[in-house]
């Protein structure tokens, strides 16, 4: 983070309020805000052009690393794939015979 709270990457930003706040939510960690209105801010015909690359620069950020993304269905694969089989080839342990009775004693 820059000395201003901005991440560095957003330094050269236009400074408008629509840009400023969306930064903010970024900061915050609040991406649906930045998807939700960094779509309307990218698609608005009215306002410039460097207010719109700044709205799809952040849309960008919020998006899930591909790397992590093919991790996780790759973790994922494994364990359907061992499930499977465990219950394909899973065998139940061998029943023992119950221990003999003790023998009663009579006096």
């Amino acid at each position: 983070m820059g000395a201003d709270g901005r991440p560095e990457f957003a330094r050269d930003f236009p400074r408008v309020a629509s840009v400023d706040g969306l930064v903010e939510a970024f900061a915050r960690g609040d991406y649906g805000h930045v998807r939700t209105e960094g779509r309307r801010l990218a698609g608005s015909d009215a306002e410039p052009e460097d207010v719109r690359r700044a709205a799809r620069t952040l849309i960008e950020r919020t998006q899930p690393d591909p790397l992590a993304v093919w991790l996780l269905v790759i973790a994922g694969a494994l364990l359907l794939a061992l499930t499977a089989y465990w219950v394909a080839h899973g065998q139940a342990p061998p029943r023992r015979a119950p221990p003999p009775a003790a023998p009663s004693s009579s006096s």
